[in-house]
């Protein structure tokens, strides 16, 4: 079990002005995987203030420059695929194939941000004066807020941070509290890439860290994956605030459309796949399959026999589907 384990703010790994923590436990098994500081707002307004801090030196860094940071992210990703992937799957219960594809896919986004840094960008505008040339420069925002949710608990922080520090913005991350152990050793990847103190928080916690990241004044911006209810409100709290910004990827109602025309063999085994896989709790699961009436009873027949063979048990077992 890992030990109590405390925010990491400027550089540092502190306490924090909490006393408060929570544990992460195995939902497979209800075995504690280790016990974690509660962040507070106050703990919150620590990271800001560090991430708005380091904005300036680190903005004027190259995109090459930093990007570099992020290659020694993604090689320790790689050398750490199974260990990590295995930990995925012991916290968040989804079945060991897929939690070192948690991994991979953090390492694929990793390896395109960095790369992406050396690729030329910008545009240039038509003008209506022959001699006066216009262009478009993409700048940095400032502190970005990073709230992720816990069934790509790898992956989806990296969506959102990987591209967000190449560019030259500083990060708050704020993990789900049911995967506070993936979070720590992100955070562990970050330390040893040796990111300049600030540009990099994590404060870990649950909605009441969130909710000081989203109305922070010093937060520019804010990417957020979890439910529908939590991302209205956090479009609702910003939708008054003059240049804040926040991005919502929530949950979908997604359906399988099954036509007359379409190869059963295939249509089935798509939909078990996207009803079932990641225990079904995933935004593009499908909730809904919508059939064909001339296809109706022989796609349904199919799909009951298929969804019966769906193995649960044991997500460390190679052998399961479903956690």
């Amino acid at each position: 079990m890992v030990d109590i384990n405390k925010q990491y703010v400027d550089g540092e790994w502190i306490a924090g002005s909490g006393s408060r923590t929570f544990a992460s436990e195995n939902p497979a098994t209800g075995e504690t995987l280790g016990e974690f500081r509660r962040g507070t707002p106050a703990d919150v307004d620590r990271a800001v203030e560090a991430a708005a801090d380091a904005f300036g030196p680190w903005r004027e860094r190259s995109r090459i420059d930093r990007a570099e940071y992020l290659w020694d992210v993604y090689r320790e990703l790689r050398e750490r695929t199974d260990e990590l992937g295995e930990i995925v799957t012991r916290e968040c219960g989804k079945e060991i194939s897929e939690g070192r594809a948690d991994v991979v896919e953090a390492a694929h986004m990793v390896e395109w941000a960095a790369g992406d840094a050396r690729h030329p960008n910008g545009d240039v505008v038509p003008s209506e004066i022959a001699a006066k040339d216009a262009y478009m420069r993409r700048k940095p925002r400032g502190v970005v807020g990073c709230i992720t949710p816990w069934n790509f608990p790898v992956a989806i922080p990296f969506w959102h941070m990987a591209v967000t520090l190449v560019e030259g913005n500083t990060v708050v991350f704020k993990p789900a509290e049911q995967t506070p152990l993936c979070a720590q050793i992100i955070a562990e990847m970050f330390e040893d890439a040796g990111l300049p103190d600030g540009v990099f928080n994590m404060v870990q916690g649950f909605g009441d860290a969130g909710e000081a990241i989203v109305e922070h004044d010093a937060v520019s911006t804010v990417l957020f994956t979890g439910s529908a209810e939590v991302g209205q409100q956090i479009q609702d709290a910003l939708g008054g605030v003059p240049g804040k910004r926040a991005a919502c990827e929530m949950g979908g109602k997604n359906a399988v459309v099954i036509t007359e025309h379409a190869d059963l063999d295939i249509a089935v085994h798509s939909a078990v796949m996207s009803s079932f896989k990641t225990t079904g709790q995933r935004c593009v699961s499908a909730e809904r399959l919508i059939v064909h009436t001339d296809v109706y009873d022989a796609f349904k027949e199919r799909f009951i026999e298929v969804a019966e063979s769906v193995a649960v048990g044991d997500p460390l077992d190679e052998g399961t589907f479903m956690g």
